[in-house]
């Protein structure tokens, strides 16, 4: 699932795309599409200069003619941490990056959701961490404790965690270590890393080609002598590109249905 977030990017550039194929020329790529009933269609793409991303892009609302209005997991991706009551009594949290906020740090976010969760009690949290690709791994921890006391307050509580192939480093940890210290239902896809991996940016300049690479330095062992590949989710629920492009949440839908969404 890694390979499936990280790939499309990849294909905005033309480097990339000759070292895997032929036919590429300077100002065009070749494409050939083939669909469910087996139709083929041949094209070529202009090409042109890499788009300019910070890091590795979030996920944007289908800007299709006559798409509906955009679902709730993509109306405010650019927030670090937000969340808001739904009207069958679940609290939505989106936990979006594990990062300060210019004008707010995680600290703070994570004293806010304890309030919230101890003084209304709700009896469901869905934490959605499908567009969490990391930041720094210190930071989470008031974030875990508020859930862990609202767990302990509300025994027959249930926490469903929302995650998805956007979901690793700090957030890979994040989501490890609910695994291990809460009673969390995982929902969605696969997450994009072991729950135990190598991570850390070092960013190094080589000297010829002048290209930023980065590598990694620090062994995160959240689950000692875990073999996983991934955190399997309980309830599995794959993003098509039928509902993006509808923009359809399938599987927030899923745990609370479309009537509580709007």
């Amino acid at each position: 699932f890694g390979y499936k977030w990280i790939g499309p990017p990849f294909l905005n550039l033309r480097g990339a795309i000759e070292s895997l194929a032929d036919g590429v020329t300077s100002d065009s790529i070749p494409v050939t599409l083939r669909d469910r009933a087996g139709r083929v269609n041949k094209l070529k793409v202009a090409s042109g200069p890499p788009p300019r991303m910070q890091g590795v892009p979030k996920l944007i609302s289908s800007k299709l003619e006559g798409a509906p209005v955009a679902p709730i997991w993509l109306r405010q991706v650019e927030k670090n941490f937000w969340m808001r009551p739904l009207t069958d009594g679940a609290l939505y949290v989106q936990f979006n990056q594990v990062r300060d906020d210019d004008a707010k740090p995680l600290s703070q976010s994570g004293a806010e959701l304890k309030q919230e969760v101890m003084t209304k009690r709700p009896t469901r949290v869905i934490l959605d961490v499908r567009h969490n690709n990391g930041g720094n791994s210190y930071l989470y921890p008031p974030i875990i404790e508020a859930l862990s006391a609202w767990e302990a307050a509300v025994p027959t509580g249930k926490l469903y965690v929302l995650m998805g192939r956007n979901t690793f480093s700090a957030a890979q940890n994040f989501i490890a270590q609910l695994d291990k210290r809460t009673r969390a239902v995982f929902v969605g896809e696969p997450s994009s890393s072991k729950p135990n991996f190598v991570g850390e940016e070092n960013n190094l300049t080589l000297p010829w080609s002048g290209a930023i690479v980065s590598i990694s330095n620090r062994y995160h062992e959240n689950i000692p002598g875990d073999k996983r590949e991934w955190i399997e989710p309980d309830i599995k629920i794959e993003l098509s590109s039928r509902d993006y492009f509808a923009n359809r949440d399938p599987v927030l839908e899923r745990l609370v249905g479309r009537a509580s969404l709007k």
